[in-house]
């Protein structure tokens, strides 16, 4: 193996081991595993090296959303912006392939998993600032409203997590518009019937 590819794959290997170090609980273990393999893989002598395979690599996505992520994960990680789509017997699996190495599937997958937690927890600030913003609660007209009285109801103390995800929720709605739903639906007349 050349002193060039020697030192990517110790890079890449540096990374891995970063998320390692950064991960928690299953995440740690899963990295940590990951990295003492692709480790003991590559320290070979320089008779025994073999160049780590570039071969097309799947992965498992549930969302569009989570679609896009890894997508930009893969041209993240090796720079090439091609994927390929699942086309076979089970069509409806979803997954994409991208051609990378060994060692660059590790840190995809790493960098996905731990991504794709972060995007979700942006995706619950951003749910709970726009059904704010947009005032999406019952008012006195809903069939099953009820007054809630504040001090018989005790909230539970919020966790340091949740306690961060209200504050970005409070962020993302000072830049966000309110939605105003034509007045058909919320039962308002129009300004020229009115007149």
């Amino acid at each position: 193996m050349e002193q060039k590819e020697r030192e990517k794959i110790a890079t890449r290997l540096a990374k891995i081991k970063q998320l390692a170090e950064k991960g928690v609980g299953g995440e740690k273990e899963t990295a940590l595993r990951m990295y003492e393999e692709l480790k003991a893989k590559y320290d070979i002598t320089d008779d025994e090296a073999t160049v780590d395979e570039v071969k097309v690599r799947w992965f498992s996505y549930s969302t569009e959303i989570d679609r896009e992520l890894l997508l930009q994960i893969f041209y993240k990680v090796t720079g090439d912006a091609s994927s390929y789509a699942y086309k076979g017997r089970y069509s409806r699996r979803k997954k994409r392939g991208v051609e990378c190495t060994e060692i660059e599937a590790a840190e995809i997958t790493l960098l996905y998993n731990f991504y794709k937690n972060e995007l979700e927890k942006q995706i619950r600030a951003l749910m709970i600032a726009f059904k704010s913003v947009n005032d999406l609660y019952p008012d006195k007209t809903a069939r099953c409203y009820k007054e809630k009285d504040d001090e018989q109801e005790e909230r539970p103390e919020l966790t340091e997590e949740e306690r961060k995800i209200m504050q970005r929720a409070a962020a993302m709605g000072f830049g966000m518009d309110k939605a105003q739903p034509p007045r058909a639906l919320i039962g308002e007349p129009d300004e020229e019937e009115g007149e």
